[in-house]
Formats: C-alpha cells, structure tokens, sequence
C-alpha cells in the first residue's frame, strides 16, 4: 500500500513538474522580445544605481576615513571596468560604468552594451578631502551640495540637478560606429558619441556626450539611450547613514576625521528633542536617523518633521 502511494506521488510531482516547464516556457514564449530587452535594461541600470550610491557612502572603495561620504568614482576612460583613481589620469567625468570598481559584474543592457556613467564634477571622489571647501569647483560634500548634471525632460531642463546618471546605450543607431571587438573588460570599443545620443528641446541640443545632462526622453529612431540618475537624496541618505555610525563608534560624538570638519557635517546633524538620537537633514526635507548614546555637541536640535 506504501509503495502504491509513493508511486502516485511521484507520478503527481512529476505532472506537477511538466505543467511549471509548460507554463515557463508559455510565458517565455508570449513575452515580447523588446519587453525583455527592457526589463534587462532596467535590472542592469539599477543594478548600477545601487552600486553608486553604496560606494558613495564610503566615498571610495577601499572603505578607509581618506575621502568624504557622498564622493563617487571617476568613469573608466580605458574600457578595462576600472575607476581612473589617480587624479591626474581622470581627464573627463563621463565614460564607462567601472563595474570592477564598484565590485560587479559586467552589467550591460538589453542590447548587450555596456553602461555609461557621468557624475558631477564636484562629487568627484578625485578631490582630496583636504581641498573641500577650499573653492567653487572643490565645494563641502554634504546634503546641501546640488547636483551638477542637469534632467532633461519633454519640455526642456525640469529643474531638477542630480549627483549622477547611467547611461543604457541601446543599439547602435545610424551614422554611430562601434567596434566589432571586445575588451577584456566584455565592452565594445569606441568614443562616447559612438553609443550615446543627444536631443533638440525648443531649439536647443542637449547631449549625453558633455557629460552634464540626463535626458529623461522616450526613446525615438535618432535616440535610443535609457537612463537612470543618482540622486542627491538617495546618494546622501546612505552617506548619511554612514555618518551618524562613524558619530556612534567616536569617543565624544565627534568623528576625528577631516571629511568630518572639511565638509562641515555637523550643520546637517540635529539632535532629537529627546535627545537620544540624531538625524542627518537631506535636500529634500526628509532624514535619516539613529538612536545614539553620544551625540555631536556641536549639533542643533531638529525642527519639523
């Protein structure tokens, strides 16, 4: 009787089996090409969103106190996957996504293109934290600083700034040659204008080339490139985060840092009316907070919500 009812079960997982393998390879099969394209293109983009803004916490990938929360790294300008580190070698602020930086894979998009990246030149993780606040182009790093790379919508810039953009290449379009080989790092040869587009919006050219727009636009036969920004909020809510930590592990409330002092942290740190805890006030009026035992003495109380 036992033998008779093992064997019906297994007949019943093996039916059950045959129906999942029907239904996958049902939905697999009535799922439009361009949809997993897409689908592939956004797994990627925020693949390397995520990546960004959790480097940027650090401010380098190394982990260590020599750079400020909320710096990002420079592109890779040679198509090997790695951040152009020293100073003197990053000479633009848009090229690859440094995936091997960040500690990925190769991403690429629905097209099987690797990903572009442009950030702000003022986020750049290349200024030492000594120089920040020195000068206009070496500004404090800290939820107060605006994004430098200006979003291009329908009707033209929105107003709004971020810290960085990736870039989805898509096809390549016409007129746009790419190499035919490989890098070592799995991307295709070429310069920038080669894979990204720009548009005309009331008369003006905006292009992802200059390094200093992220065109938010439907896709059309003469641009093709999916975008995703890093934003100031997003970018600073996880730099925050780090910064109310290092506030937890100093002996006073104070960390004994220069990215601390140089980048003047302390006047987006307030003190809960409790005063058992401190938050970090982002651009957008929201915060990011944490119950501390030591807190900042040089920090304000929170106002607000």
């Amino acid at each position: 009787m036992r033998r008779h009812q093992r064997g019906a079960a297994l007949l019943i997982a093996v039916a059950l089996l045959g129906l999942l393998a029907i239904a996958t390879l049902a939905r697999a099969l009535s799922t439009p090409a361009g949809v997993e394209r897409q689908l592939a293109t956004e797994h990627a983009l925020t693949r390397a969103r995520d990546a960004l803004v959790a480097y940027g916490a650090l401010g380098n990938a190394a982990g260590n106190q020599n750079n400020s929360p909320g710096a990002l790294p420079c592109p890779d300008l040679d198509n090997d996957g790695v951040s152009e580190q020293l100073a003197g070698n990053c000479t633009s602020d848009i090229g690859r996504l440094p995936w091997r930086t960040l500690g990925l894979g190769p991403l690429t998009d629905g097209a099987g293109e690797c990903l572009w990246y442009a950030r702000s030149a003022t986020f750049s993780n290349n200024i030492q934290t000594s120089e920040r606040g020195t000068s206009a182009d070496k500004p404090a790093l800290n939820p107060s600083t605006p994004g430098g790379i200006v979003e291009i919508t329908a009707g033209g810039p929105s107003g709004q700034r971020v810290a960085a953009v990736i870039i989805a290449p898509g096809a390549a379009l016409p007129g746009q040659s790419r190499g035919g080989t490989y890098s070592s790092a799995g991307c295709r040869d070429g310069g920038v204008e080669q894979f990204v587009e720009g548009v005309t919006v009331d008369g003006i050219f905006y292009s992802h080339a200059s390094g200093v727009f992220a065109i938010a636009l439907s896709r059309r036969d003469d641009f093709n490139d999916s975008v995703l920004a890093v934003g100031t909020t997003r970018l600073f809510s996880a730099a925050g985060a780090r910064v109310l930590g290092e506030i937890s592990l100093s002996g006073d409330g104070t960390p004994p840092y220069d990215w601390w002092t140089n980048n003047a942290w302390c006047e987006h740190v307030c003190v809960s009316p409790s005063g058992t805890g401190a938050s970090v006030r982002l651009a957008d009026g929201s915060q990011v907070s944490r119950l501390l035992q030591i807190l900042p003495v040089c920090a304000a109380p929170c106002t607000g919500s």
